[in-house]
């Protein structure tokens, strides 16, 4: 986005500093490191470090100017003195959003699924529109009004995924991108440390509605117990995705095949390349925005089979005869009952490497010990538990006759799957993300 300094200055009610000539700005940073010559660099005030220590840096490295909340009097470029910088690089997205009049935005949130759902749809309105999505975890307060900032300006379409742990997060990010449509995927249990309860994370999440017009869409998951609940107290037109219960776009006909799943909607059939059972929803998703936005069916149906596998979600590689499955990105107890679903859809040997799903507070020991009772009703062969809670899959997970079960330190784990793992064995590895399970994967992977 080409902004002058003024311009901005004038949106966040900013005084120039040093003022000459204007300057066209054509990108921004919050690095230092990661500036070029047209770069308005924006330093933030961390609880470890401080951005306005990088200013210098920042210009040395080829920054055309800054926006500061501290007065710089060794400076000779122009910049913009604000009260607040993290403030004013919200407010700014929120002026650019509003300049890019023609552009439509699809925000996506719920508990698990953003991320997936977000690059299904993002497929789907390529095909049709110069679309735009928020890279990696650039989901939050920060994140995504920085993505906005260095949108494309011939962005016809942008996707954001908004991600929140506490109430007042989503209703900003909201605020700033103004979704035309909304996305909720399910409400389960991840920030329920934060919130106390599955009802106040469906109110936190529906705070998505805040920045959306009043003739904006709401997309919700009608087969979340939750969501199917308390759609009523939502504000917008809903249109519902499902299988199981009656939906606007109903996947029927739902069949597993070697490599992926197909289903039915509308008297039309997908494919998705995934052996993991809630993509459809994530597909189902796509599916609507793409429909409601005039992409042709063929279209959809090529754009949601060609989605790209993420990285350690439920990624799939194979060594030899054994199945490794790095789904070690995140874990809620949603995600971790679907996927040991999905690798009981394996043959051979089955074997679970387990660690702390986090931000569980008062209720991590009940959450964790679920996931063990469903891992009693399951053909798992071998439960491997690492991490302070995971104690609890493990208590409740040993009691299945016929199976083996191990609770031991993340270095242990390497020792007991060097046992337990024979030829044609699957193994999933899953865990929050702050338990750094992904070494594990790669140690073991290392080994092989």
């Amino acid at each position: 986005m080409n902004l002058w300094l003024s311009e901005i200055a004038k949106a966040l009610n900013g005084e120039i500093k040093n003022f000459s000539d204007d300057i066209l700005v054509s990108s921004f940073s919050l690095n230092s490191k990661n500036v070029s010559k047209n770069t308005l660099f924006i330093p933030l005030k961390g609880s470890r470090f401080d951005g306005h220590d990088f200013v210098e840096e920042a210009l040395q490295n080829g920054a055309i100017s800054f926006i500061s909340q501290k007065e710089f009097k060794n400076v000779r470029v122009p910049y913009v003195k604000v009260k607040d910088t993290l403030v004013a690089l919200q407010d700014l997205a929120s002026y650019v959003r509003d300049k890019l009049k023609g552009l439509t935005v699809i925000g996506v949130t719920g508990s698990v699924g953003k991320t997936s759902t977000k690059e299904y749809i993002f497929n789907v309105l390529n095909y049709k529109y110069k679309t735009f999505k928020n890279q990696g975890n650039f989901n939050n307060h920060i994140g995504l009004p920085f993505s906005i900032l260095n949108m494309p300006e011939d962005t016809q379409i942008a996707v954001f995924e908004m991600g929140m742990s506490n109430f007042g997060e989503i209703s900003k990010l909201s605020q700033i991108a103004k979704p035309d449509i909304g996305v909720i995927t399910n409400i389960g249990v991840a920030h329920i440390e934060n919130l106390k309860s599955r009802y106040n994370i469906f109110l936190a999440k529906s705070e998505i509605q805040d920045g959306m017009a009043d003739d904006g869409m709401l997309i919700i998951n009608n087969d979340n117990d939750i969501l199917n609940l308390h759609k009523g107290e939502l504000k917008k037109r809903i249109i519902t995705i499902g299988i199981e219960n009656e939906s606007h776009f109903r996947a029927k006909n739902v069949q597993r095949h070697q490599n992926g799943f197909s289903f039915e909607v509308d008297n039309y059939t997908y494919f998705i390349e995934s052996f993991n059972f809630h993509d459809i929803y994530n597909s189902l998703f796509a599916i609507a925005v793409g429909i409601i936005l005039g992409i042709d069916r063929q279209l959809i149906k090529e754009a949601i089979r060609r989605k790209e596998r993420l990285k350690r979600r439920f990624e799939i590689i194979q060594k030899g005869s054994i199945t490794v499955i790095d789904d070690t990105y995140n874990a809620s107890t949603h995600s971790m009952l679907s996927a040991i679903d999905s690798i009981c859809e394996f043959d051979g040997k089955k074997i679970l490497v387990l660690g702390d799903m986090l931000e569980l507070g008062e209720f991590s020991e009940e959450e964790h010990r679920k996931v063990g009772r469903y891992i009693l009703q399951k053909p798992i062969d071998v439960v491997i538990c690492t991490g302070k809670d995971a104690f609890y899959i493990f208590d409740e997970a040993k009691k299945k006759e016929g199976s083996r079960a191990y609770f031991v330190s993340k270095d242990e784990c390497l020792d007991v799957l060097e046992r337990e793992v024979t030829s044609n064995s699957t193994i999933l590895f899953k865990a929050s993300r702050g338990i750094k399970l992904d070494e594990i994967v790669d140690e073991f992977l290392k080994e092989r």
